[in-house]
């Protein structure tokens, strides 16, 4: 004879098998992603070497501004804590894939009325997918930097809490970035072109993100400007948080971009929403 609590039990346990199911799906897609890029794990190599590039450029220009000063820190940091930050930043960077010119793709090519068919999110389908190439591409970018500021700088001083909590703060990084890329790309139901639009954001990002330079040494009243705007937390905050890890500011930048996520994923849907009743599925 049942008792009141079976029931609810059987109700409890089919959700988490459903909900098992569904994670399990998305896992797939990620573990096929990851698997496709260690395929071409070359290819991401080469594209990681410009990674060198551009942090030697830089670190050259912050050293001959150490040396113009005469100073062996700016706003805290030194010549070898400028490096590392450069680094943290530049791997974040450069890892992004062309997911704004994939969903443009797809959706002017009209392929997304048929990936619209597939019994999964077309949403999660592609942060899954997205997640996938872009954690190749930082593993790959990370191990070449880390190589580079080896022997440019010296070993880093980092501290135990900020390596625990950099990737934390580093994949809400990448889900903002997903985002407002995705976003982005879903444009293309009412512009012709939208990759003027994920150019325009991308510069933003690593001109006000803090790529180039950790904002402290920006002058007022950009610094504050700079630190209010989301793009902070994709770059500045990550590599901030791994260089110099300071416990009070932790919990401003997980607010931060707790709230930017929100607030993205809120526009993301709402677009989503708008352009799916656009598409027609049987293909008219």
């Amino acid at each position: 004879m049942e008792t009141g609590l079976e029931p609810a039990r059987r109700i409890q346990d089919d959700l988490v098998r459903r909900l098992r199911l569904v994670m399990m799906k998305y896992i797939t897609v990620l573990r096929i992603s990851i698997a496709n890029n260690l395929a071409y794990i070359m290819e991401v190599f080469f594209r990681a070497l410009l990674l060198i590039v551009l942090v030697f450029v830089l670190t050259q220009l912050w050293k001959t501004t150490f040396a113009l000063r005469g100073a062996r820190t700016l706003s805290g940091f030194t010549i070898a804590d400028m490096i590392w930050y450069l680094v943290a930043a530049e791997t974040v960077a450069m890892s992004l894939p062309s997911l704004t010119r994939r969903i443009d793709q797809e959706v002017r090519s009209g392929q997304l009325a048929y990936l619209l068919g597939r019994p999964c999110s077309y949403v999660l389908y592609n942060f899954a997918h997205y997640l996938g190439e872009r954690l190749v591409r930082l593993t790959m970018n990370a191990i070449v930097g880390a190589v580079l500021a080896l022997l440019m700088a010296g070993p880093p001083h980092f501290t135990w809490q900020g390596l625990l909590v950099w990737p934390l703060v580093t994949l809400l990084a990448l889900c903002i970035d997903f985002v407002f890329h995705f976003s982005i790309g879903l444009l293309a139901f009412w512009s012709e072109e939208t990759q003027s639009f994920s150019l325009i954001f991308s510069r933003l990002t690593l001109v006000l993100g803090g790529v180039l330079a950790p904002l402290e040494i920006f002058p007022e009243p950009l610094r504050s400007i700079a630190q209010a705007l989301p793009f902070s937390a994709i770059l500045y905050g990550p590599a901030r948080t791994l260089v110099h890890f300071e416990a009070d500011r932790l919990p401003g930048l997980l607010l931060q971009q707790g709230l930017t996520l929100a607030v993205g994923c809120v526009i993301l849907l709402a677009i989503y929403r708008i352009a799916v009743r656009r598409v027609n599925i049987n293909g008219g």
